[in-house]
């Protein structure tokens, strides 16, 4: 869905500026060529092979005090194309009435510093292990390096269902006893030990930067949901409080445990992915529903007490994950108790139906309670529209700028970060037990052993790779109204970093100036994402 041509473009755009003469220079990584194949879709992937290798990042060479760099990916083909400028007289900042020529002209001002990044990321389902797995253990390797390594995107966020959601081959839960309260029988099972485990730990591995992994639960076993089965509308069993209660806010716990105990700390949990769901009659896969209250009084009452007693208060427990218009009723509810608000520490957010909601409203809710972070947990496209619009599309070109969209919008409201749906789908767009096919950034085509890098790999790496953990979003002002889309952090080593997107059909000219008179005069290509670094 190109959300640009149903809601207007409510970014407030930002930007950064900073002395160019940082104390650490930046290294900018070459990037090796893509291997280009078009399958009709208004776009290309890169194809990732044993016989032709995988494209990469390889280390470069510092640039110097006046220098840029600049990366672009385009619909023509370019992907991550890396380019060296050098940084024009720099001068009085106070004097300076923006001498660049171009149609759009933006000043950068580090003085206005908002919300800390925590990263870019995707979830580690079991259609991802299970598409991963079905390659060559090189393909395997080059596949989980291109998103966590050096090499690659370098993501540094990761979702984990907890236990079985629709992208699982069959519902299953970790305690299918009936009446076991004290959660006795829990325990993983092999789709954990096989499928998610190892390529968490090996991702965790080949990473230099400290990943997040956080779980989300579709549902609790049968038998404590009213309806007696996993999928379907229905609410946990009882009231806050009650042995229902304990006992779900006891298997969070113990699934933390048992993960941890297996190689893979747990940064955060989600109390219920997408809780409105469990309220829609005949729902087709795994849900359980929450009022805002009754996630506020389990949170108070269950949840908070049961990961303290447990020693893992420093858990990241996060209320919502669900859709963007949910966001501000629910923290008036729960973050306006002042028992439950001591337990949460952020609000997590989907993609879907974004177009029903202004993201004003992410702002206004920091606004509110500005000690919550908020974090963007689940985005696919191919999910939605007559049969000819869902599942995968093959390089098509507009799913990875709906994504950047997205993500410089959310962003631009207080959302410290993005996380995208399944990391590896097969062509089909799963396996998902009922069928849900939809896209991802990487396909897997087991029957040629190869996997194939969409337009939505590059674009998620715009900014997972160049806009680090413990960046800040910046300001930037822009003295012209303009398609463009923008964003500015400044990264923990003193870094600018500016990602622009191009989606119309024509170059389109513009100048960047700091407070310190530096200027930076530029081209984007048509439908183009570039990434600039000084």
């Amino acid at each position: 869905m190109d959300f640009r041509k149903v809601i207007p473009l409510f970014i407030s755009f930002v930007c950064c500026s900073l002395s160019f003469a940082a104390t650490l220079r930046f290294s900018p990584p070459n990037y090796s060529a893509c291997h280009s194949k078009d399958f009709g879709h208004g776009g290309t992937v890169c194809v990732c092979s044993d016989e032709q290798g995988c494209d990469s990042f390889s280390e470069g060479s510092p640039l110097s005090e006046q220098e840029y760099a600049v990366y672009t990916s385009s619909k023509a083909g370019d992907r991550f194309n890396l380019r060296t400028g050098k940084i024009k007289q720099p001068g009085s900042y106070r004097k300076l009435r923006h001498p660049v020529e171009a149609e759009v002209k933006f000043v950068v001002n580090q003085d206005e510093v908002f919300q800390t990044i925590l990263g870019i990321g995707g979830a580690f389902t079991d259609a991802a292990g299970i598409n991963i797995l079905n390659i060559s253990s090189t393909l395997q390797q080059k596949l989980l390096s291109s998103y966590f390594s050096p090499d690659g995107i370098e993501y540094s966020l990761g979702r984990i269902p907890m236990a079985s959601c629709d992208f699982s081959t069959w519902p299953y839960s970790y305690d299918d006893h009936e009446g076991d309260f004290e959660m006795s029988n829990f325990s993983l099972v092999n789709e954990d030990f096989k499928l998610k485990i190892p390529l968490l730990v090996a991702a965790a591995n080949m990473s230099r930067r400290t990943l997040k992994f956080f779980g989300s639960p579709w549902a609790p076993p049968a038998w404590m949901k009213t309806n007696g089965k996993m999928q379907g509308a229905g609410t946990l069993k009882g009231v806050a409080g009650d042995k229902y209660h304990k006992a779900w806010a006891l298997y969070f716990a113990k699934f933390i445990r048992a993960y941890e105990e297996n190689g893979v700390k747990i940064w955060g949990v989600t109390v219920q992915n997408e809780p409105s769901t469990g309220f829609i009659p005949g729902y087709s896969f795994q849900t359980m529903g929450y009022t805002k209250e009754m996630e506020r009084d389990f949170i108070k009452e269950d949840l908070g007490p049961m990961l303290e007693k447990f020693g893992y208060s420093d858990v990241k427990l996060m209320m919502v994950d669900d859709n963007r218009r949910l966001v501000e009723p629910w923290a008036d509810t729960i973050l306006g108790d002042e028992e439950t608000v001591e337990y949460v520490s952020g609000i997590a957010v989907h993609w879907y139906n974004e177009n029903d909601t202004s993201p004003g409203v992410l702002s206004a809710t920091h606004k509110k309670f500005p000690d919550h972070f908020i974090l963007n947990t689940e985005a696919c496209t191919g999910w939605t529209g007559p049969p000819s619009e869902r599942g995968v599309h093959l390089g098509q070109w507009s799913r990875g700028s709906d994504y950047a969209y997205s993500i410089i919008e959310n962003l631009s409201h207080w959302s410290s970060g993005w996380v995208d749906w399944n990391i590896a789908l097969n062509l089909q767009g799963g396996p998902n037990w009922v069928k849900n096919f939809v896209d991802s950034p990487i396909i897997v085509d087991a029957e040629n052993n190869a996997f194939y890098k969409q337009p939505m790999f590059y674009h998620l790496g715009h900014f997972s790779k160049f806009v680090p953990p413990g960046s800040h979003r910046i300001e930037v002002n822009c003295s012209e109204k303009t398609s463009l889309e923008f964003i500015g952090f400044v990264t923990p080593e003193g870094n600018t970093v500016m990602v622009i997107q191009n989606t119309e059909g024509r170059n389109v000219t513009f100048g960047i100036t700091d407070k310190k008179g530096a200027i930076i005069s530029e081209i984007i290509p048509p439908f183009a994402i570039q990434t600039y670094i000084w």
